[in-house]
């Protein structure tokens, strides 16, 4: 990540394989720490509301409404915010399901990220969306999800314990 100290210029850089990068010549410490993201399965009159991604990473690959954390917000208000912008609506009680390490690589960069999971009825389905961020809404059969087609681990795993049992 790093071929220069920020902090003095020197090459002299060391990295710890996990997230820290300490500088030896003047010890400036760099943490490259997990970034949150948030994501719901909606559910719609027995089916869940999918998007198909509109862009980068895994474009054209299925996957829940939602994304990353803004600082100082916590993940139910991020997620709110989130389906607010992509589907153009305001979302109910959010229960939460769990959270799940994910690899999220942009632009060629790998972004180790926390993935946290809730659940929330609708009684509509988004008549629009953000047409720049999701190429198509789909509506999937509760009891029929094509869970290998999703685009990240995370989610894949996510909705494998929602189909073995959760109840909400």
């Amino acid at each position: 990540m790093f071929n220069y100290c920020p902090s003095c210029g020197s090459r002299d850089i060391y990295f710890d394989n996990i997230k820290k990068f300490r500088c030896k010549s003047c010890d400036f410490t760099f943490f490259q720490n997990v970034a949150a993201a948030a994501a719901a399965i909606l559910e719609y009159d027995g089916k869940i509301i999918a998007i198909k991604r509109g862009q980068e990473p895994q474009k054209g690959k299925l996957d829940m409404p939602g994304g990353f954390l803004d600082p100082k917000e916590t993940a139910e208000d991020g997620l709110k915010r989130e389906i607010k912008e992509e589907l153009h609506i305001e979302l109910g009680k959010l229960k939460y399901l769990g959270s799940y390490p994910n690899i999220y690589k942009y632009k060629g960069v790998l972004y180790n990220t926390c993935d946290l999971f809730y659940y929330s009825k609708v009684d509509t389905p988004p008549a629009d969306f953000d047409r720049t961020e999701i190429e198509e809404l789909v509506l999937i059969d509760l009891k029929k999800i094509p869970v290998e087609e999703f685009a990240f681990e995370s989610t894949k795993v996510g909705l494998r314990y929602y189909q073995d049992g959760y109840s909400v």
